[in-house]
């Protein structure tokens, strides 16, 4: 994972250099509008693989079930780093950051779970965050260079943010990686509804709705593949053993 921490890692220049060119581009209004607009639409497409994904996984546990495919493979999945993609992903998730401020958990993480689906959602997490350190650090020095950015709005989003973000780290390694998938699909859901436009009403009313309508919808799939509807029942019964006799 080492070697993976380093390829993104180059995102790090990446995004000083995003600064200096948001700064020769002047305002850019146009081009942020459009790097947003695309951004929206590629989390919506990572919110809707988090959802396939899941569903192809109920699929193979489907088919392992009934004999027609091999196990899953259990425990930690060893990672292959893709060393140059993985350095390209950094370079131009440092670029836009540097130029937008947006990407650093979005863009990235979508480029990781394309680049590695083997890992787990608290991987991707965790790898994003490891990252986003460095380059969110580096891209803020440059904007303070220039002075764009404002002492009063800052401290009290750093009085907020960081509590939250301890909170957050020990959540993702304790729960269940599918309640951290449903999570990261609904974080990348409202991202994209704000990066393309909806107000904030719309996008309430639309992750309302997507918090009653998918587990009901995940329900059904699981019953129409022979699965009890609620996961915990399904570990009750394979802990439960069996009556002799």
């Amino acid at each position: 994972m080492s070697t993976l921490y380093v390829g993104v890692g180059r995102s790090v220049p990446a995004a000083f250099c995003g600064v200096l060119l948001a700064r020769a581009l002047g305002h850019g209004d146009g081009v942020e509008h459009v790097i947003q607009m695309a951004l929206g639409v590629a989390l919506l497409v990572a919110a809707a693989g988090l959802t396939v994904r899941a569903y192809l996984r109920l699929l193979e546990r489907a088919r392992e079930r009934d004999g027609v495919a091999a196990p899953l493979p259990q425990g930690r999945p060893t990672v292959r780093v893709r060393l140059w993609p993985t350095i390209l992903v950094g370079v131009l998730g440092g670029l836009v950051v540097g130029m937008t401020s947006v990407g650093s958990g979005s863009l990235i993480i979508i480029a990781l779970m394309a680049l590695y689906p083997g890992l787990r959602a608290s991987e991707l997490v965790g790898t994003d965050l490891v990252q986003a350190v460095p380059l969110v650090a580096s891209a803020a020095v440059g904007h303070i260079l220039f002075g764009d950015f404002s002492l009063a709005l800052t401290l009290p989003l750093l009085l907020g943010s960081i509590p939250g973000v301890w909170v957050g780290a020990r959540l993702s390694s304790s729960l269940p990686g599918g309640v951290v998938r449903r999570a990261l699909a609904l974080v990348l859901l409202a991202s994209a509804l704000k990066l393309l436009g909806a107000s904030t009403g719309l996008t309430g009313l639309l992750l309302g709705l997507t918090l009653v309508l998918s587990p009901l919808l995940w329900m059904v799939a699981r019953r129409r593949h022979g699965f009890p509807a609620v996961a915990r029942r399904e570990q009750t019964a394979e802990r439960t053993p069996e009556p002799v006799g």
